[in-house]
């Protein structure tokens, strides 16, 4: 009986240590914190830079009152006609990041050599070219940007525009040469979108497309009628690449 009692003793021992005895002998996994959040470039901050690239449009000539042509009010003078050329110039501006998003406004003023030109056609002087020269635009604009990867900003952007525009035009039959110019100085609106890389030690570089849209505009005066009175139509499409630094 004492035997019976001791061994049922032991077994109630033994059940009671075997669970102790394995979970110590099963190991507990170290505690492993979860991932970073990814590390964005911070974009908050003002900056200035250069901008250039290649510009190309359109432009056309259309009648209002024509004294050797009466009967031409809204007639097309001209076909419409390319304008091509080169663009650069400066960039300023300041962007302010929330999480991911990049908010920013920014300005900039850009010189040109665009140019395109034109014969008149029937019922007018088709021995006249029409010239349009686009000297310089400036635009003003919003922008809103998300950082895609780490150091990319993906954004689009709008405002305003404007632009000085010299319009002429002149004989090609005796006298060769007679002309009339006049120069404009139009506003209008812009949109785009583009992408910029975050370089380190402050710089950024970017590419953008900007269509600018300078709508139809009155223009008095032509060779040898200054009673005359034309509208021109003028839009810019603008590719171009820029280096820009935060200063602050």
């Amino acid at each position: 009986m004492k035997k019976l009692f001791l061994g049922s003793v032991a077994l109630v021992a033994l059940g009671l240590g075997a669970p102790a005895a394995f979970a110590a002998e099963m190991r507990v996994p170290a505690y492993t914190p979860p991932p970073p959040a990814p590390i964005y470039a911070n974009w908050s901050g003002c900056y200035a830079g250069g901008v250039a690239g290649t510009t190309w449009g359109r432009s056309n000539r259309t009648a209002v009152f024509n004294a050797a042509v009466p009967q031409g009010a809204g007639l097309p003078i001209t076909n419409d006609f390319n304008l091509s050329g080169f663009t650069g110039g400066f960039d300023v501006g300041c962007n302010w990041q929330v999480g991911t998003w990049v908010f920013g406004v920014e300005g900039d003023w850009s010189a040109d050599n665009k140019a395109g030109q034109a014969f008149g056609i029937a019922p007018f002087n088709p021995l006249h070219i029409h010239e349009t020269q686009e000297r310089w635009v400036a635009t003003a604009r919003g922008r809103i940007g998300w950082t895609w990867w780490d150091k990319t900003l993906v954004y689009v952007t709008g405002g305003g525009a404007w632009t000085k525009v010299d319009n002429s035009a002149w004989l090609t039959t005796n006298p060769i040469g007679a002309n009339v110019e006049h120069t404009f100085r139009l506003s209008g609106w812009v949109v785009g979108a583009g992408l910029e890389y975050a370089l380190g030690y402050g710089w950024s570089a970017r590419s953008e497309y900007l269509y600018e849209d300078f709508g139809t505009n009155t223009s008095v005066g032509c060779i040898n009628a200054p009673q005359d009175v034309s509208t021109f139509r003028l839009y810019n499409h603008v590719v171009r690449a820029g280096l820009n630094y935060k200063f602050w």
